[in-house]
């Protein structure tokens, strides 16, 4: 997911400078949500990374689901590390739900090629962000109610819980809150509401893939912004992000496409219960 966050918050900050007057649509979806359901502990996926120009590898990215207990409380943890292509680890993520409601708790991210660490906590509707970036530290706290938010890091997950909602809609209607673009606006003293976008999730043509677990059939989701204007000034490898997810129940990733670069599932273990 490192490449989709660093392609749409720069890309949208561009075109944020212009739009100061962007309204936002209520969905009646609130920003922290339940993904109990979503959560498998135990299971394990690796995706690779196709330049769609090249034809070529260039990394790869590692996830796996673990039940920890932290200061007496159950969660469930998403570990991610993303690879180049010789094994070396450039980010590190994790995303920890409570192993009782399915709400996320807190996000961090880690790049291991400069000095930077974001930590995204949730209280409620509020979102606390602290990033650490070459010695400064930056705080701010985000309220989600405010348009129903769903934060970038748990995106895959409300996909998977609303996708039969998204193919009975044909056009599904969301706010994603981008917490990197947030740190661009802040600090630039520009209004964090900016990186509230108003998002169309609109289901394509049903396919079938090639898994691990061989051919499943599948959908693949086409997920944009809904202003015009955002569409137009720019291109579309840089506001339309395709993801692509088993058409059966637990609703697995298979791959996302963002950009020049499509990741593939290679790799799926299940839970031995699953």
């Amino acid at each position: 997911m490192q490449q989709i966050n660093n392609k749409c918050s720069k890309s949208i900050f561009i075109c944020c400078l212009y739009m100061t007057g962007f309204l936002l649509t209520e969905t009646g979806i609130f920003g922290q949500e339940s993904y109990l359901s979503e959560l498998l502990p135990g299971t394990e996926s690796s995706f690779h990374h196709l330049n769609l120009e090249s034809s070529k590898i260039t990394g790869k990215s590692h996830f796996r689901y673990e039940t920890l207990i932290k200061e007496g409380t159950r969660f469930v943890v998403e570990k991610n590390e993303n690879t180049k292509t010789d094994g070396e680890v450039f980010t590190r993520k994790t995303l920890w739900f409570d192993a009782d409601s399915g709400i996320p708790k807190w996000y961090k991210e880690e790049d291991l090629r400069k000095e930077f660490r974001i930590t995204n906590s949730y209280t409620r509707q509020i979102m606390h962000t602290r990033l650490v970036e070459d010695g400064q530290v930056l705080e701010f706290k985000t309220d989600l109610s405010t348009d129903n938010a769903v934060p970038f890091e748990v995106v895959i997950f409300f996909l998977r819980k609303y996708l039969k909602q998204i193919l009975q809609n044909k056009k599904f209607s969301f706010t994603l809150f981008i917490p990197l673009l947030a740190i661009e606006l802040e600090k630039k003293g520009l209004p964090r509401s900016m990186s509230m976008i108003s998002m169309w999730a609109e289901p394509q043509e049903k396919t079938r893939k090639d898994t691990p677990l061989g051919v499943m059939n599948a959908h693949t989701i086409l997920v944009s912004p809904q202003s015009g204007l955002l569409r137009a000034l720019l291109p579309w490898e840089k506001t339309h992000f395709e993801f692509t997810f088993a058409a059966a129940s637990p609703y697995h990733l298979l791959q996302f496409k963002a950009g020049k670069t499509r990741h593939v599932l290679t790799s799926l273990i299940l839970p031995e219960d699953s």
